[in-house]
């Protein structure tokens, strides 16, 4: 029996890893094709389609108050016998429509990133595997071709860049998924109980318009009780714009913690935790 000699345990040794490699690199390639069956995607992308839906429910909300506040201030109030012309007493809420109308804007914007997010974490998730497989498959062929089993350094990169798309991010929002709603219930109970209670009457005067068909008699009086409501309802909003504009802020700061903030924290922490890793040689 010939004994083995230090060059054939090289070369057996290099056989190996490039076969392992090898392997990684068509089991990479499989799943990256595969992205749409991965748990992992699929429960991040579900996170985000969610806080997306909760967004544009929001906007809708922002949008109606908005055009209820943009009504109001058009109503128009006549001169007695003595006194000509007309006034809109409820001009005075234009400020707070403004304001309504900027939140509103940025909710739409960060709606459409969240939205734009859910939509691109599995094929971004599918192109990181696919440059997983690729690293893997450059180490693999130059642990056959060549001496030692270092990764060479444009493979490293690539492989950690696509593990990051692949693996860290998504499980950034997973992780997000299982802490957001129970960080941020306290708030969003609170806020969303101040809106309900000053913004209540506005949809239960929307509904009873539409759903009025007044007759003849009905007709004359129908306007000035819309005006009596809108002028109450209005002065409810007045009388309380600080906290309805603070609480739809509060509203927009908990989306942006949920989407962007929390995540965010995650991915940094599991950052310094593979740095550190690394650094040891765990």
């Amino acid at each position: 029996m010939t004994p083995a000699t230090p060059a054939s345990g090289r070369t057996a040794r290099r056989t190996g890893l490039a076969a392992l490699f090898l392997a990684l690199a068509l089991v990479s390639a499989g799943l990256s094709w595969g992205w749409r069956d991965s748990p992992v995607t699929s429960r991040a992308q579900d996170y985000a389609q969610s806080v997306a839906t909760g967004l544009a429910a929001t906007y809708v909300t922002l949008r109606g108050l908005n055009a209820f506040l943009s009504t109001a201030q058009e109503v128009e109030v006549g001169g007695s016998l003595f006194v000509q012309g007309t006034v809109q007493p409820l001009k005075v809420l234009e400020p707070i429509d403004d304001t309504v109308e900027r939140i509103a804007g940025v909710v739409f914007a960060v709606m459409l990133a969240t939205g734009v997010l859910a939509v691109a974490l599995g094929p971004v998730g599918g192109v990181g595997l696919g440059m997983v497989a690729l690293a893997c498959a450059v180490a693999g062929i130059q642990a056959a071709t060549r001496r030692g089993g270092a990764v060479p350094l444009p493979a490293r990169g690539l492989l950690t860049y696509g593990l990051f798309l692949s693996l860290a991010l998504p499980l950034t929002f997973v992780g997000a998924d299982l802490m957001a709603d129970a960080m941020t219930a306290g708030v969003w109970e609170d806020h969303q109980r101040i809106i309900a209670e000053i913004t209540g009457g506005v949809a239960d005067l929307a509904d009873a318009e539409a759903a009025t068909d007044p007759g003849f008699l009905e007709s004359l009086t129908a306007p000035m009780t819309s005006i009596a409501d809108y002028r109450d309802f209005a002065a409810r909003i007045y009388d309380n714009a600080d906290q309805l504009l603070g609480s739809y802020v509060m509203i927009l700061a908990v989306f942006a913690f949920k989407i962007f903030v929390l995540p965010a924290t995650l991915l940094g922490a599991m950052f310094l935790v593979a740095r550190r890793a690394a650094r040891s040689g765990v």
